[in-house]
């Protein structure tokens, strides 16, 4: 009787050599994952749009994903896309004529170029915001490789560049933003300081 009710029967210590041992495997720190949110906007000047013969503009920025998650490169184990948008603002159509464009967001990185989102006859007016992926979602404008060609290039932690391009029907009214903004999970392993 004494026995069944002992902390140390032998299914306790195996228990709790088990544990100690899980402890000492997990001493390089355990993983967390950090929600990140970032948006990123680009002026499309009529200016340099309408200058251009077949009326197209990029624009870029670079992004360094370890600022992003303000953690060391090395505690960066992946990145995981949740939700892309886009949107465009500022537009002031005083023709009233209708101007479309071909829409991309590429990433450049070690000289390569790869397409995240090309969007046909996207009109050229003030839009709110424009779901492209959201986790979970039945409808995306991003295939399940684009996907996960942008968070392959976010795994790789070299800061890389982000392009939005305009290609236009047409010469534009008036200088307009492109925004965009994703949210991001980082899992992270964090040092538990054993």
């Amino acid at each position: 009787l004494y026995t069944k009710y002992c902390i140390f029967s032998p299914m306790k210590k195996l228990s709790i050599l088990f544990l100690a041992l899980l402890f000492v495997a997990c001493d390089e720190g355990i993983t967390i994952s950090i929600p990140v949110s970032s948006t990123y906007s680009f002026t499309m000047p009529s200016a340099e749009v309408n200058a251009q013969d077949d009326n197209l503009f990029s624009a870029s920025e670079t992004v360094d994903i370890t600022q992003l998650v303000d953690e060391d490169a090395d505690a960066i184990e992946s990145i995981k896309l949740n939700k892309l948008t886009y949107q465009v603002s500022g537009y002031d159509n005083t023709s009233g004529n209708v101007v479309t464009m071909e829409f991309k967001i590429q990433t450049r990185i070690n000289g390569n170029v790869t397409d995240i989102l090309v969007v046909s006859d996207l009109p050229v007016a003030n839009s709110g915001q424009l779901v492209a992926f959201e986790d979970g979602s039945a409808t995306s404008q991003l295939t399940s490789a684009q996907v996960a060609s942008l968070e392959t290039i976010m795994d790789n932690k070299t800061p890389f560049e982000l392009i939005v391009s305009g290609d236009f029907s047409g010469d534009i009214d008036s200088d307009f933003d492109i925004s965009v903004t994703w949210d991001i999970e980082a899992s992270v392993t964090q040092d538990t300081g054993e």
